[in-house]
């Protein structure tokens, strides 16, 4: 599972990261450390003027959902998207790119405590995330935009903490994700896959538990 992420950078650094990034009105959103479900983020979608970054609330509510007490996934498992209801209209139409600099997991010590760790690229570099993004006009009179994270079977590394993670996608495979058409099985499997770039585990202060917490704090190593 993937509960929380950051994207620290401006999302013009994106910009070497998604070919053709049009960075649009996101950048009035600031950069989070602290990334939570309900919370908006950036993320990218197709457009007549090419990817284009937009705000959106984290936890899909699919199009077709008319009651408010639904619920909005925050994650989707790569290996059922064509078969679950929840993600399957998405999954044919709603592919997104979501703007991430790392994410967190919480590994459970022999005390039952859970200590948090910020997960990344070893190269430090800023990266997406698969995933999938709805609009929504049926849930109240304001029109709702939001999307989830796509999740497959841990690498390696990051087994070590859980054992799924968000799929890191890669940079081969941007623009043939965000097409609006839909995707063969064996397609979007090569794709979806555990991320094969090193990646650093790095164990971090508690102060990122609560959601409202923000900073570079967050992601501040500790011994």
């Amino acid at each position: 599972m993937c509960g929380r992420f950051d994207r620290h950078r401006p999302v013009a650094d994106f910009a070497g990261v998604v070919d053709g990034l049009v960075a649009g009105g996101s950048e009035s959103l600031a950069p989070s450390y602290n990334i939570a479900p309900s919370q908006p983020a950036v993320v990218v979608c197709a457009s007549d003027i090419g990817p284009r970054a937009q705000v959106l609330q984290w936890g899909l509510a699919p199009a077709w959902a008319k009651k408010s007490n639904i619920p909005r996934p925050v994650n989707a498992r790569a290996e059922t998207l064509s078969q679950k209801p929840m993600f399957r209209e998405a999954f044919r139409s709603g592919r997104c790119l979501v703007l991430c600099d790392g994410y967190y997991e919480w590994q459970v010590l022999s005390d039952g405590t859970k200590q948090p760790f910020h997960l990344s690229l070893v190269d430090g570099g800023p990266f997406v995330l698969a995933g999938l993004w709805a609009y929504n006009t049926l849930l109240s009179e304001k029109p709702l935009a939001s999307f989830c994270v796509i999740t497959t079977a841990a690498n390696e590394t990051c087994r070590a903490i859980h054992p799924r993670m968000p799929v890191i996608l890669d940079g081969d495979h941007h623009r043939q994700w965000l097409e609006t058409s839909p995707l063969t099985p064996d397609t979007a499997g090569a794709m979806l896959r555990a991320c094969e770039k090193p990646m650093r585990l790095t164990p971090v202060s508690r102060f990122v538990n609560n959601p409202a917490n923000n900073g570079p704090q967050c992601a501040t190593p500790v011994a």
